[in-house]
């Protein structure tokens, strides 16, 4: 071919050649002389058009630098933890081996495949992966997403488990001489985050004589280390208005704390994750023991979760008919997010509104009408 690659036979069968590019040297093989040679024209074609042709990390590598380009130090720390799990745990071992270049849409497709645990994993990975090679795409290495092609993953629509009044009452009795009372019940009056809760403090946060709380700042946790940050979101800096029962209560309870932190931990600093997760795993035992001890009313079993105690709040505002906005603003939510949760909410009320009409007349086989009907 004019002004074409000169293409030699390798010792092993194959074909090659040689294209030298910014003063690097690329070899092309391939099975025949016209595939070296389509492959040499390609890449002259990409290179001509900015595509960095003679660079082709591996994934491992990649993906490290990425991560560290990225997300290291960006963020809230579960966040990086989760990207950082993603990476080592899922993408290396399944293409690290590989050529960013050399990646397909099957590959990608293979890993989505053998990731089951769950929905909400797998959608993670392929937005993981899907940002990497976003990344490989901006820094010209490739002129194609491979991800694109895969079977999309729907997210798991979230959990929004509320406590029934029931649920509330054994709550609150059970738990009542528990150290992690105070937080609990805290919770069920201001739907707050926990960590939000932890962070606290008495005399910046607490205007009890005007029934209020003021949330400013959140917490997150390193290495169980208890971390002061900016809320979720800016919606979050807000200000809650509490019962005046509750305003009471917390005064009584205040003068048990000898520390800055309205929920302290043992050494009267912000309290860390470990105490509080321990708190939470007992509170539980409780729980169960006293399920096991009244199994009449194991209809109500339950587990002491914080996310929980937020959706019972937010259901209890639904329930005083607390208009969307002020319920969003009380919350730190926008007005489509509490739309969301109200929607989820509903359709979990009409699921066991339709379980317990279905079992309205469960014993009707029983009546003597139908007894008499089987006869006939």
């Amino acid at each position: 071919m004019k002004n074409g690659p000169k293409i030699s036979k390798h010792s092993s069968g194959r074909y090659y050649t040689t294209l030298t590019l910014d003063g690097k040297k690329k070899f092309i093989y391939g099975g025949t002389e016209q595939e070296v040679r389509d492959q040499w024209l390609e890449l002259r074609y990409m290179s001509s058009q900015g595509y960095n042709v003679t660079d082709n990390p591996r994934m491992d590598d990649y993906a490290v630098r990425w991560y560290n380009l990225y997300k290291k130090g960006k963020g809230a720390i579960k966040t990086r933890k989760m990207y950082m799990n993603i990476v080592n745990t899922h993408i290396i071992p399944a293409l690290g081996h590989k050529r960013v270049k050399s990646i397909t849409t099957s590959d990608i497709q293979s890993l989505l495949n053998q990731t089951t645990s769950s929905k909400s994993l797998q959608h993670k990975v392929r937005l993981t992966v899907s940002q990497i090679f976003r990344k490989a795409q901006g820094d010209r290495l490739i002129a194609h997403n491979p991800v694109i092609g895969t079977d999309p993953v729907d997210a798991q629509e979230p959990e929004r488990n509320f406590y029934t009044p029931e649920q509330r009452a054994i709550l609150l009795e059970v738990l009542h001489d528990h150290p992690i009372f105070p937080l609990v019940f805290t919770l069920l009056n201001t739907g707050m985050r926990a960590t939000e809760a932890l962070a606290l403090l008495r005399n910046r946060d607490l205007d009890l004589g005007n029934c209020r709380i003021h949330v400013r700042e959140s917490t997150e946790f390193l290495h169980a280390q208890p971390l002061k940050k900016p809320t979720k979101t800016k919606r979050g800096v807000r200000t809650i208005p509490i019962p005046p029962a509750f305003a009471d209560w917390m005064r009584g309870y205040l003068k048990t704390v000898k520390s800055l932190y309205v929920f302290p931990g043992p050494d009267g600093g912000q309290m860390g994750e470990s105490w509080l997760v321990n708190m939470q795993r007992k509170a539980n035992r409780w729980l169960a023991q006293w399920f096991d001890a009244n199994p009449e009313m194991d209809e109500h079993r339950f587990k002491l979760w914080f996310r929980s105690l937020r959706h019972t709040y937010c259901t209890e505002l639904f329930d005083q008919e607390i208009d969307e906005v002020s319920a969003a603003a009380i919350m730190g939510h926008t007005v489509s997010v509490m739309r969301e949760i109200y929607t989820h909410i509903q359709k979990g009320r009409q699921q066991k509104t339709v379980d317990k009409i279905e079992n309205l007349y469960g014993d009707i086989h029983e009546l003597p009408l139908a007894k008499s009907r089987k006869n006939v």
